[in-house]
């Protein structure tokens, strides 16, 4: 959906949002999306980090260096040996380019034609998107730019896309120009923010996108004060969302037949024997429904996932090679109400047993990779999990598992094992997309985002404790078998 004034969302609750919340603003250029930002986070006592600010120091430096600025290699050369600050001020952020205030010169007519092209460099994004992942990890931030929702934090409390028709973001940047004092023409900018839009669109890096769980705000006939406001009700449709689930876990588990309740236990002991550890599972906290997609480095992945889960009927779409008849595991996966699926091309079976499932509010895991990968190296993922996706509009839940090829009891210092979730993914654009692209396009954003998700949790994991030398080694044995295996099952073109 496509929301175009106030009233279409609910009133805001501030006490809603978290205060590690992260904002992210998505949009082309023009439409609003630093005021807004500012706005938000001066409204949510949060701090404003201008993405945008951040390319344009970059560009205004190989302005005045001369760098061709079509030299990814050479702009990043430059970025690599500054020192980039952000930091609060009267005006929202000030910007300094190695000890220096550039803050008001960034905003120059010159800046303002260049910086899509110095964006449009992935050797440059690359580098920009650590450093921004860097400053926002810390919670408690509102981050505007062209990719945050969809590379930079995928994981963000809201995601708002901003957008607005071409002629309101013509008459947007000819006032803003105006009132600096400078000249301005309504048909060059006309023609300089569709070039931007063109080049923020079909750059090959984090391209500018509507992420699938982003809310979309159309503020073409809108004021400011209604922008702002749609934008700030918007940043708490998840967390008014997340307050309502149900936390209580001894409740939960009187609730779901016994013999779930022996597994879920067997599978806890087995967890706690290794050592795993559980993070983000506040409350084990979970909707009706929901599609808990985790990525997929060992055979004991499904039971120490498993081991997490507290509520409602779970059903794992496994691969038809552990149902072979007689087999004690085949039984165990039946007797837990696991689904068979056929790993080439689409199992119209086995998808359609999971939209019913997940449709009667049973609960479904799945590894969207199809096979297991190697370590520190999560997807692709499949299209799968996206038909599934649209045909249910069920909400996802990322999970990152980590050490569970190294089990050791007690655990291990060389291959910590860590079950890491992410927050819940509603898909609020997947109209908005459906709408604008085929729906292979649809499933691509979808996999995509899980697979930033992971990648997301991945960072974290080893921000608190770094990856060892055992996972690195290990990774590297295994990249070339694992991707052998990709080939093997769904060609060269999806290993």
């Amino acid at each position: 959906m496509i929301h175009r004034r106030p009233a279409e969302l609910p009133e805001p609750d501030a006490s809603l949002l978290p205060r590690d919340a992260v904002i992210a603003v998505d949009g082309p250029a023009g439409s609003g999306k630093s005021t807004t930002a500012r706005a938000l986070a001066e409204r949510f006592d949060l701090l404003y980090i201008d993405t945008g600010a951040m390319y344009r120091a970059l560009t205004l430096a190989a302005l005045r260096d001369g760098i061709d600025l079509d030299d990814g290699t050479a702009l990043a050369e430059l970025l690599d040996g500054a020192r980039l600050e952000l930091k609060p001020s009267a005006a929202g952020v000030a910007v300094s380019w190695n000890g220096r205030d550039v803050s008001g010169d960034i905003r120059s007519a010159a800046v303002d034609a260049a910086v899509s092209r110095v964006a449009a460099r992935n050797e440059v994004r690359r580098d920009m998107v650590r450093r921004q992942q860097v400053l926002g990890r810390r919670g408690g931030v509102v981050m505007e730019g062209r990719d945050i929702g969809s590379v930079v934090f995928p994981l963000a409390t809201a995601k708002i896309f901003l957008r607005a028709s071409l002629e309101a973001r013509v008459d947007r940047r000819y006032r803003q120009i105006r009132q600096r004092g400078e000249e301005a023409s309504r048909s060059g900018l006309m023609v300089d923010l569709a070039e931007r839009d063109r080049l923020d669109s079909e750059r090959a890096t984090s391209p500018l996108i509507i992420s699938p769980d982003a809310m979309v705000i159309d503020s073409s006939d809108m004021s400011l004060e209604q922008q702002n406001e749609v934008c700030a009700r918007a940043c708490l449709v998840n967390p008014a969302l997340d307050r309502e689930l149900d936390t209580d876990k001894e409740t939960a588990l009187r609730e779901i037949p016994w013999h779930y309740r022996l597994a879920f236990g067997v599978f806890r002991a087995l967890a706690r024997f290794y050592g795993q550890v559980e993070i983000g599972n506040v409350g084990c906290a979970l909707p009706r429904g929901v599609v808990v997609a985790v990525n997929h480095v060992s055979f004991w992945d499904p039971p120490l996932v498993g081991a997490t889960f507290y509520r409602y009927p779970v059903h794992t779409l496994a691969k038809e090679e552990l149902f072979r008849p007689g087999w004690l595991l085949g039984r165990l996966f039946r007797g837990l109400d696991s689904i068979p699926i056929r790993r080439r091309g689409y199992d119209r079976e086995a998808f359609e047993a999971a939209e019913r499932y997940l449709s009667a509010g049973h609960n479904l895991l799945i590894f969207p990779e199809g096979t297991r990968r190697a370590i520190g190296n999560p997807g692709p993922v499949k299209n799968g999990l996206g038909i599934l996706i649209q045909a249910t509009r069920a909400p996802m839940l990322p999970v990152y598992m980590r050490g569970s090829y190294g089990r050791q009891p007690m655990g291990s210092l060389e291959s910590p094992m860590e079950a890491r979730f992410g927050r819940i993914i509603r898909w609020h654009a997947l109209d908005v997309l459906l709408a604008e692209l085929s729906p292979k396009e649809v499933s691509q954003r979808i996999g995509d985002l899980c697979e930033a998700a992971w990648r997301e949790l991945m960072e974290r994991s080893y921000a608190d404790h770094p990856r060892t030398s055992f996972e690195q080694r290990l990774g590297a044995e295994q990249g070339q078998t694992f991707k052998a295996r990709q080939e093997r099952l769904f060609g060269e073109e999806h290993s």
